[in-house]
C-alpha cells in the first residue's frame, strides 16, 4: 500500500472527507478489470477489494464486454469465452463449446443463452453507470472558484506586451513614437534607433529585454488559460455534457445488445457460426475510455496547478521584475551613452 493510500486511509477513518480521492482511485484501480470496484462507497473497502484482487490473466474467464485491444491478439470473438449456468454440467466450456453440444434443443439453448448474455450485460451495465457518477462526482468536486488560485495579473501582462511592442517599435518602425507636436521626442527616437544598429551589444541588450517580455507574456497567458480551463469544467456547461455523456453510453449500450439479440437469432438456428468479433461489442468501452482519459487530464491540470501554483506564481513575478529592471537598465545605458556619459 502506498504512503498516500494509508494516509487517506487514516483520514477517513477519523472521519475526514476522502471523497475525491476515492473517485480518483477508483478510476485508477478501475484499470485491473474489477468490476466489483463500484459496488463500495467508503475508501476504506474499496481499497480492500483492490488489493484482494487477483487480476485473472486468464482473459476467456472475464466479462468480454470489458475487451481491451491489449488482451492479446488470440482474443477474438465471444465464442471463446468461458461460460457457466446451472443448467450446464462442465465446469468450463466455451460459448462455442455449449452452443454446438447435443443435450439441448433450440429452445432450451436459447434460453439458456440469454441468462449468459444477460448476466454479462447486467454486470457491464451497473460497473459503467457507476463510472460515469464517479467522473460526474470528480468534475463537481473541482472547485470552482478559489480565494487561493488566482489568476496571474493582467495589468502585468498588458504592461509587459506594451513593453516589448514599444521596444519593437523603436527596432523596426521608429517614426511610430514620433509625434509631430513634440520634436525634441522625435529627435531622441531618431538617436536612440541610430544607436541600435551602431552599437551591436547594446542592440543584443535591447533585443533581450524584449524576449523576457514576451516570455513573460507567454507564461502568463498559459497559466491564466490552465486556471480558467480547471475551473471552467465546473461551470453549467459540464453538467450538460456529462448529461450528452450519459445519453450516448445508453445509445452505445442499446446498440451493443441489438447486436447480442442479432447474434443470439443467428446461433439458435446455427450454432456453428457462433464467431462474434469482440471489437463489434466494445463501442461503449471504448466511450468509456474516452471519458475517462478527459477527466484525468483534468484531474492531471488541477493537481499539476495547485502544486506548483506557489512556486510558478512566483517565478513568473520575479521573471517581470527581471524583464522590467532590465528595461530601465537599457533606457538609462541607452541615454547615458547618447549624453556620452559612457563612451562606445
Amino acid at each position: 500500500m502506498k504512503p498516500s493510500e494509508e494516509l487517506m486511509l487514516l483520514l477517513e477513518l477519523n472521519n475526514y472527507d476522502v471523497e475525491k480521492f476515492k473517485l480518483k482511485m477508483q478510476v485508477k484501480y478501475e484499470e485491473t478489470g474489477n468490476l466489483d470496484l463500484y459496488k463500495f462507497k467508503k475508501y476504506a473497502d474499496l481499497i480492500v477489494s483492490h488489493y484482494l484482487y487477483e487480476e485473472n490473466l486468464d482473459y476467456f474467464s472475464r466479462n468480454p464486454l470489458t475487451y481491451r485491444s491489449d488482451w492479446g491478439d488470440d482474443v477474438v470473438s465471444m465464442d471463446q469465452f468461458k461460460v457457466k449456468h446451472t443448467d450446464i454440467l462442465e465446469e468450463e466450456i466455451t460459448l462455442k463449446e455449449f452452443l454446438v453440444l447435443k443435450d439441448f434443443n433450440e429452445v432450451n439453448r436459447e434460453s439458456i443463452l440469454y441468462d449468459i448474455l444477460d448476466k454479462w450485460v447486467e454486470e457491464y451495465r451497473e460497473s459503467s453507470i457507476r463510472s460515469m457518477e464517479n467522473l460526474r462526482h470528480m468534475i463537481i468536486a473541482l472547485p470552482k472558484k478559489s480565494r487561493k488560485y488566482h489568476k496571474p495579473s493582467k495589468i502585468m501582462f498588458l504592461l509587459a506586451i506594451l513593453i516589448a511592442f514599444v521596444n519593437m517599435l523603436l527596432f523596426k518602425n521608429p517614426e511610430t513614437l514620433q509625434p509631430s507636436f513634440i520634436s525634441f521626442i522625435s529627435d531622441f527616437v531618431i538617436d536612440w534607433n541610430q544607436l541600435l544598429y551602431d552599437v551591436p551589444w547594446y542592440s543584443l541588450y535591447g533585443v533581450f529585454t524584449i524576449l523576457l517580455f514576451v516570455l513573460y507574456a507567454v507564461l502568463n497567458n498559459s497559466f491564466s488559460r490552465l486556471i480558467r480551463d480547471v475551473r471552467g469544467e465546473k461551470n453549467k456547461y459540464a453538467v450538460k455534457t456529462f448529461d450528452k455523456w450519459d445519453n450516448d453510453m445508453k445509445n452505445a449500450r442499446l446498440k451493443q445488445s441489438g447486436i447480442l439479440e442479432d447474434y443470439v437469432d443467428l446461433v439458435v438456428k446455427k450454432p456453428k457460426k457462433s464467431k462474434l468479433e469482440l471489437k463489434t461489442l466494445i463501442g461503449p468501452e471504448i466511450l468509456m475510455d474516452k471519458f475517462k482519459n478527459y477527466v484525468k487530464m483534468v484531474e492531471k491540470k488541477y493537481d499539476w496547478m495547485t502544486k506548483n501554483y506557489s512556486r510558478f506564481m512566483t517565478y513568473i513575478r520575479l521573471l517581470f521584475l527581471l524583464a522590467f529592471l532590465f528595461n530601465l537598465g537599457f533606457i538609462g545605458v541607452g541615454f547615458a551613452i547618447m549624453r556620452g556619459l559612457i563612451n562606445v
